[in-house]
């Protein structure tokens, strides 16, 4: 009987613990219907797409432009091209892209050809 007293906490213990530890919990996030083999990361893209194209459209000769956009947000890495008038403009267009998320890689690809 005594080695029941101190037995019955450890067996009731471990029932209470195994559980937690069989499975191996998978949290992601859920994917998009609309496009087959759509995962998170893509949904992360657009959101800093869009984040990207709000800060672009701030200034009106910029969003003149219709400059594209396109983003790896695994990469941390985002694309701009297209044509500007100005270098100044160009600068601008690549600080505002920047300042859309904390250590975004920018390429350039911007033309600068000033109107005629």
């Amino acid at each position: 009987m005594k080695h029941l007293f101190w037995l019955t906490p450890v067996v009731l213990s471990c029932a209470l613990i195994a559980p937690g530890c069989e499975k191996e919990q998978n949290v992601s996030a859920p994917s998009s219907e609309s496009e087959p083999g759509a995962t998170a990361m893509k949904i992360l893209d657009a959101e800093l797409e869009s984040a990207i194209r709000a800060k672009l459209e701030s200034d009106d000769a910029i969003k003149q432009a219709n400059l594209s956009v396109s983003v790896d947000a695994d990469a941390n890495k985002a694309t701009l091209s297209g044509k500007l008038d100005s270098q100044e403009l160009r600068t601008k267009a690549i600080e505002l892209a920047k300042s859309a998320q904390q250590t975004l890689i920018i390429e350039d690809k911007i033309e600068v050809k000033p109107a005629a």
